[in-house]
């Protein structure tokens, strides 16, 4: 049984919408910036009496596992796959509510033994993932939902028939079956689609949700979880203030709380200067930094404009993805919602004006300042390779193996030699002459990005 302590009415209107999704068996994507709070989100989802609040339970038993993909060893379909099982296999805590058997969980935990000793017979894979699922879904009144977390790296490393797999079963159970895919960015944002994740990504279109920080009264129960672990005092005057300045991102509003405890800063934060005092405590600027990496380089970018007051014209796309995150305010003048963010932003050094910048969790090069062309799969392989031995030289058989990891007969020379020229033609000024990326006589090529 999943319990949690979060009051009956928090994030609320979050919880009312992903529920009523789930009532109609829909799926949805939902976009959470790093510290918002997500975990204790999907506790309160999956907790029984939270259930209880928003579903009807009288027709239809809802099964809800939450897959966190950030323990997973690679992104095979053999370990996606006996991720999600191992969730299933953990619903025998609740087997009584969920109308589910021991027979009905040994059965499961079967099928994830045949799939484990499957390896790379994909076909088999699938089946024995398939088989598992219909154990669940063999009664009619059962209705099983997937919180897929942290779901980026999947997105962008899985193979395409993983996505088609989805899809399918999708459409095999109608309406029984959905997917609620927590990433921190905009699935169209991570990759160029092919086919498959396109369809994959037709369920999720319709319903997108931001998972915006915390509204004051979630805040307010927030402050005093923490202080109350932390047998610390709370005035409502230190709680206004802590609000004001962390703009309700539970990171930020655990860092900050903790943080005035500790220097005892709490007669300081009605000062100008409090959002620089409390980025002066290490914990405080690691959040910050944390926020700031999670973002992509378009989105820093339009929030050093704001921080700095720039007079620019700002990317109205980049605008709504960002009001849609809550990292800015709504409105036709927005503003970034916290003013202990907003200066840790100002302070921050522009990395994309470098020559060559790799914006790793977008997977954007920018190249003189500007947005190189986005990297196939192939071509994103090979320039990881070389950026994760930047200076050194690359052998010709560690990028064919780096950049064709399945390939079962050779890769020849000349298919490395095109992949490398179409790679040059994104991330090179001029192609003919290239600046960045060298070809070593004999032995393979080298990535020089702190060029000048």
């Amino acid at each position: 049984m999943t319990l949690t302590t979060q009051r009956s009415g928090f994030r609320q209107p979050e919880t009312e919408k992903l529920f009523k999704w789930i009532q109609a068996g829909e799926s949805a994507s939902i976009i959470g910036i790093s510290g918002v709070g997500k975990s204790n989100l999907f506790n309160h989802l999956r907790a029984p009496q939270t259930q209880a609040s928003y579903l009807d339970q009288s027709d239809v038993i809802t099964v809800i596992v939450r897959a966190n993909f950030h323990y997973i060893p690679d992104y095979s379909d053999r370990s996606i796959y006996s991720l999600i099982l191992e969730q299933l296999e953990l619903l025998e805590g609740d087997a009584d509510r969920l109308e589910l058997s021991i027979q009905d969980i040994e059965q499961i935990s079967q099928y994830h033994e045949l799939l484990l000793d499957a390896k790379d017979d994909v076909l088999k894979v699938q089946r024995y993932f398939k088989l598992a699922l219909r154990v669940l879904l063999g009664q009619s009144k059962r209705r099983l939902v997937f919180l897929f977390d942290q779901f980026d790296d999947v997105y962008q490393e899985a193979e395409p028939r993983l996505f088609a797999n989805l899809r399918g079963l999708r459409e095999a159970y109608k309406y029984r079956i959905s997917y609620l895919v927590f990433t921190r960015d905009m699935l169209p944002n991570l990759i160029d689609m092919d086919q498959a994740r396109e369809e994959f990504y037709e369920l999720l279109a319709s319903n997108i949700m931001g998972l915006k920080p915390y509204a004051k009264n979630d805040a307010m129960s927030v402050l005093e979880r923490i202080a109350g672990r932390n047998q610390l005092t709370l005035t409502d005057d230190l709680r206004d203030c802590l609000y004001g300045l962390a703009g309700g991102h539970a990171g930020l509003l655990r860092a900050a709380l903790l943080g005035t405890a500790q220097h005892k800063l709490t007669d300081q934060l009605h000062q100008p200067d409090a959002a620089t005092r409390l980025l002066q405590i290490p914990g405080v600027e690691m959040e910050g930094d944390k926020l700031w990496r999670s973002l992509s380089t378009h989105e820093q970018r339009t929030l050093m404009a704001k921080a700095q007051n720039f007079n620019t014209v700002l990317d109205t796309a980049v605008v709504a993805q960002l009001q849609i995150k809550g990292l800015l305010t709504e409105g036709e003048s927005p503003a970034i919602f916290s003013p202990l963010f907003a200066q840790f932003v100002a302070t921050q050094e522009a990395l994309w004006e470098r020559p060559l910048f790799f914006d790793e969790p977008s997977r954007q090069i920018w190249v003189l300042g500007n947005p190189a062309p986005r990297l196939t799969q192939l071509e994103y392989r090979l320039f990881q390779q070389l950026y994760q031995q930047e200076g050194e030289v690359v052998e010709k058989d560690e990028l064919i193996s780096a950049g064709w990891p399945n390939a079962k007969g050779g890769v020849s020379d000349e298919a490395l030699i095109a992949a490398i020229a179409r790679l040059r033609k994104k991330i090179e000024p001029d192609s003919k002459n290239p600046r960045f990326l060298q070809n070593v006589h004999n032995q393979g090529y080298t990535l020089q990005i702190n060029d000048s």
